[in-house]
């Protein structure tokens, strides 16, 4: 084979690479810019015929007109040679972006520079992390949440607990501390059932989650037990979150197969920061023991830690 053949064999050899290529490429000249040749993958990509690709300079297609600074960009690949985009956003003929990556090199061909840009169709690969984000956020979420009430559960609280008493101490804040729990709980129970006492917890969360400041924490704390942080919040602010919720608790439609469960209490316990305690612990045993309190003083109630 002489060196004639051997040459046109290889640019054979390429056009078939070129056009089988599941890739888009894309071949510029140099000095211009301008689009000397399209492959068939990206003319699918995109959905522009090749007329509409060749002659024109690139930052002159529809494709790549949103695309910041492509002259600059041009500029540079002339100096430097090669260009990549990671995540780059390309618009097709029917309007809908198409993220690709986009990696631009120069090469000779018969001692003349040319420009190849290869153009990667990410669409589904971005997708895909999306859904991974997605789903561990979601993990997270529910790694962080009561599954039976939507409130936050015991680890978010005791981790959420520290942190903001540690803020409180540093900026010298308020902070509060409401444990509450539903009057004769048990006896809901044996009367009717379990499936009637998860409806009531389901209740009391919907109900926190309804009158608490956005910048609170209801959680649940086991069982029929719940407690709500209170950042930046003085004893008043705290005590008024307190009867409101007791008022809102007997008002409460807990409904069970169409029928309305009354005489719904709660009983609560206030403890706040620096007053009642200094740590988590002692924050969470002082509630713990106004709770206990309100409980022996007839329910439906509410006290402060003393």
């Amino acid at each position: 084979m002489n060196h004639d053949e051997k040459i046109k064999t290889s640019e054979l050899r390429y056009r078939r690479l070129f056009e089988a290529a599941q890739d888009g490429i894309l071949i510029l000249d140099s000095k211009t810019g301008m689009i000397e040749d399209v492959n068939p993958y990206l003319i699918k990509m995109l959905g522009y015929s090749r007329e509409e690709f060749v002659k024109k300079k690139l930052w002159e297609m529809g494709a790549f007109k949103d695309v910041e600074a492509s002259k600059k960009a041009f500029e540079t690949l002339q100096e430097n040679e090669f260009i990549r985009y990671d995540d780059l956003p390309l618009k097709a003929k029917d309007g809908k972006l198409v993220e690709v990556e986009f990696v631009s090199n120069v090469y000779l061909v018969n001692e003349e520079k040319v420009i190849q840009c290869n153009i990667r169709d990410i669409t589904e690969r971005k997708k895909a992390q999306a859904d991974l984000l997605k789903s561990q956020a979601l993990l997270r979420e529910q790694s962080t949440r009561d599954y039976l009430t939507g409130l936050f559960n015991r680890r978010y609280l005791e981790e959420t607990l520290e942190r903001e008493l540690l803020r409180s101490a540093r900026k010298r804040l308020p902070l509060g501390l409401i444990m509450l729990d539903v009057d004769d709980f048990k006896r809901f129970n044996d009367i009717h059932g379990h499936v009637v006492g998860d409806t009531i917890l389901r209740g009391v969360g919907s109900l926190l989650l309804s009158h608490v400041r956005r910048e609170d924490v209801p959680c649940r704390y086991g069982g029929d037990e719940f407690i709500i942080i209170l950042p930046d919040a003085p004893q008043a602010v705290i005590h008024e979150r307190a009867r409101l919720l007791c008022e809102k608790a007997k008002q409460f439609d807990y409904r069970f197969e169409g029928q309305t469960l009354n005489n719904v209490t709660l009983s609560l316990g206030i403890a706040t920061f620096p007053k009642h305690g200094v740590t988590g612990d002692e924050l969470l045993r002082s509630a713990d023991s106004a709770l206990y309190r309100a409980k022996h003083a007839g329910r439906d109630q509410i006290v402060v830690a003393s």
